[in-house]
């Protein structure tokens, strides 16, 4: 070995972290409803639409929504989620008691009220997607050691944190933002977003590059 390949060897640095497989993604943004810091950010060009997350069929307590478990055909993988048969059938039947919380909790406001029933209005809201990538770069500029990269995930202690925004303006996909009392937006390697994903389209790999953050 090469006193050069032997320095590049040393510059290199490995982790692990949640990678996203955009050919087969359908952007339905689940993965952002079960996420429990709001490490996904999940964008619509067009409010109002759904957008397939499921989350009314899951909140439904009479089933009047048909979940899209098992539904979504495994050559549908990378259709976005309004090409989908599933997204085609989705509806809200006549058991529907009016309880109103599918329209409470829909995340794009897509349910609405028509002639005293609820109805979901469909089409293309132009929805973008994108995850903390685990850059770290968060817990290297928090002034007050708030956040730290340990055990290949971001922590937090929320006494040490002044809600001084530096985590979001350095954070390269803008997943990082300010809550009441502590920021969100960072990875905490749960796994619960690759578990919930319809097509699996989420999975943990381990990526190596030449030691630069960015």
């Amino acid at each position: 070995m090469t006193v050069q390949t032997a320095e590049v060897k040393a510059a290199q640095v490995s982790k692990r972290k949640i990678y996203r497989d955009m050919s087969k993604c359908i952007l339905c943004g689940r993965c952002r409803n079960v996420c429990p810091t709001e490490a996904v950010r999940f964008t619509v060009e067009t409010r109002g639409l759904c957008t397939h997350c499921n989350l009314c069929a899951e909140v439904c307590p009479v089933k009047a929504i048909d979940s899209y478990e098992g539904k979504i055909k495994p050559e549908e993988a990378g259709r976005h989620y309004w090409k989908t048969q599933s997204y085609k059938e989705r509806i809200i039947k006549a058991n529907c008691v009016m309880c109103m919380e599918c329209y409470e909790k829909c995340p794009v406001g897509a349910i609405y009220q028509h002639e005293g029933s609820l109805k979901i209005k469909k089409g293309d809201a132009g929805a973008s997607i994108i995850n903390c990538t685990l850059c770290s770069l968060c817990a290297t500029a928090c002034p007050n050691g708030a956040l730290k990269f340990e055990t290949n995930r971001i922590r937090l202690n929320p006494e040490l944190c002044t809600l001084c925004g530096e985590c979001v303006r350095v954070c390269p996909p803008q997943s990082m933002c300010l809550k009441d009392r502590y920021p969100a937006g960072y990875c905490v390697m749960c796994g619960r977003c690759i578990k919930s994903c319809p097509v699996g389209a989420l999975s943990i790999r381990t990526v190596s590059w030449e030691g630069n953050i960015l």
